[in-house]
């Protein structure tokens, strides 16, 4: 159920650990074959009917931020959309964290990076990520690209006093010089356009502009799941994830869960036919030929 009264923030996203192994989407977003420019817009929000997952009472921002998720995938990706509950959704944030409901000293949130890996090695209501990637949010081309390409770019922003503001009186979240920072929060960025880019919190489609992405957005990460790949680790926009799925088999020790495409064959081109010089015996002797077919 939609939260109707003024939400109050809850701190769910710890401070980012830039130091630890990770992959860089940058890595492999390079040469013309590999990422397309992408387009002016992207929407993949739209007619999705986005749950709290409890956010309005604990910091589970980060595990409801994976809900949604899974709800743009499975909707873009395989053309059905599956929500999971908030009980799933809750007991995914206690196994990253150790929360017991209704212990309010056990409510930490969570370090992004953390519950990714958790969501790597546990799955979330039998949904998966094979692999995930930074995003260096500082890089616009990339953050489009990483939408365009992935189907969500999940956020970590420090959120500012005016954003509460803002969300609460229905408007778009912008900067506010000197907004007191109330804390971390997690959103997945679903969409983009010339003038903001849309992310799901608090069960509703939010809109940012670009100046406050480029103040309060402090870390971004792609997700690679089966829901947006085919059998051959193609998605739906013609992206193969091998590569990725190879450099993340080394980092994290385990099988490529992607299978390499082999390359189309070029077509055998039709041999040259060999060229004839033609006489005027020959023209001659044609001619004949012709003119005996027909009887003259």
């Amino acid at each position: 159920m939609a939260h109707t009264a003024p939400l109050k923030f809850r701190p769910g996203v710890r401070p980012a650990e830039p130091a630890r192994p990770h992959l860089r989407l940058a890595d492999f977003l390079t040469g013309e074959q590999t990422i397309p420019k992408s387009p002016a817009s992207v929407d993949y929000e739209s007619g999705i009917d986005f749950p709290m997952y409890g956010n309005d009472e604990i910091g589970d921002c980060g595990p409801a931020g994976c809900g949604h998720v899974v709800q743009s995938l499975t909707t873009y990706g395989e053309g059905a959309t599956v929500t999971v509950t908030e009980q799933d959704v809750v007991e995914f944030y206690s196994g990253i964290s150790g929360y017991v409901p209704g212990d309010e000293s056990t409510d930490v949130g969570v370090n992004l990076q953390d519950m990714l890996e958790y969501w790597l090695k546990h799955g979330l209501a039998g949904h998966e990520i094979v692999a995930f990637a930074k995003v260096d949010v500082s890089n616009n081309a990339e953050v489009q690209a990483a939408i365009d390409l992935f189907d969500v770019v999940l956020t970590g922003i420090s959120l500012p006093q005016s954003a509460e503001d803002q969300f609460n009186a229905g408007q778009p979240w912008d900067y506010v010089r000197g907004s007191k920072i109330l804390g971390g929060h997690c959103v997945p960025f679903f969409g983009y356009d010339a003038t903001y880019r849309y992310g799901v919190t608090w069960a509703k489609v939010q809109a940012a502009t670009l100046a406050f992405w480029r103040k309060l957005v402090s870390e971004g990460w792609i997700l690679v799941t089966r829901e947006w790949a085919n059998a051959n680790g193609v998605t739906p926009t013609g992206l193969s994830l091998y590569d990725m799925g190879q450099a993340f088999a080394l980092l994290s020790r385990q099988p490529n869960p992607f299978p390499q495409v082999p390359p189309t064959p070029a077509p055998t081109p039709s041999p040259t036919p060999t060229p004839t010089s033609l006489t005027v015996e020959d023209l001659a002797r044609g001619m004949r030929d012709y003119l005996a077919s027909k009887g003259v």
